[in-house]
């Protein structure tokens, strides 16, 4: 199935949400999460914000619970997506020299949803424009697998969602 600009633009505004990055990030990390275990995982956030973020988890079926939170199939496929944008963010200093593995994930997924032809980074944050190598360099692998992981996992609780939001 093919993504329109609007499905992805949806989609990656959907799994750029900050908490949801650290919470599937956080049991992919260290295994699965206690029922009530989140206060401790997450002190920084309040209580409202984690029980938004773990029903947000759930709602597009990538955590499910057995007493403790883990991945679905769709969440650690989800959690290596976000692996592979922030290791891009890394490598390409994006979006600026010093920034923490969520910001980088939420960078790369927003350059992945603007449109083709808009997608290019400022030269500040590329070390390689200097050198005139390519300045997307990898971002296509990057962009391949969030479309896949669209296509493999995401079409029945993104769409829903989106078709009842409009």
């Amino acid at each position: 199935m093919t993504s329109t600009p609007t499905d992805l633009q949806h989609v990656v505004g959907r799994l750029s949400a900050p908490g949801l990055i650290r919470l599937i990030s956080e049991i992919d990390d260290h295994g699965p999460i206690p029922r009530h275990g989140f206060t401790r995982s997450f002190p920084d956030l309040a209580r409202h914000q984690v029980r938004h973020t773990v029903k947000e988890a759930r709602d597009l079926a990538l955590i499910h619970s057995t007493g403790e939170h883990h991945l679905t199939e769709a969440g650690e496929a989800l959690a290596e997506l976000y692996d592979a944008a922030a290791r891009w963010g890394r490598q390409h200093q994006y979006p600026a020299k010093e920034g923490h593995f969520t910001l980088r994930v939420s960078s790369t997924l927003a350059l992945l949803a603007r449109p083709e032809e808009s997608t290019s980074l400022p030269s500040t944050t590329r070390p390689e424009a200097a050198a005139g190598a390519p300045t997307l360099s990898g971002l296509e692998t990057v962009r391949s697998a969030l479309l896949e992981w669209m296509n493999d996992h995401s079409r029945a609780p993104m769409r829903t969602a989106y078709e009842t939001a409009a």
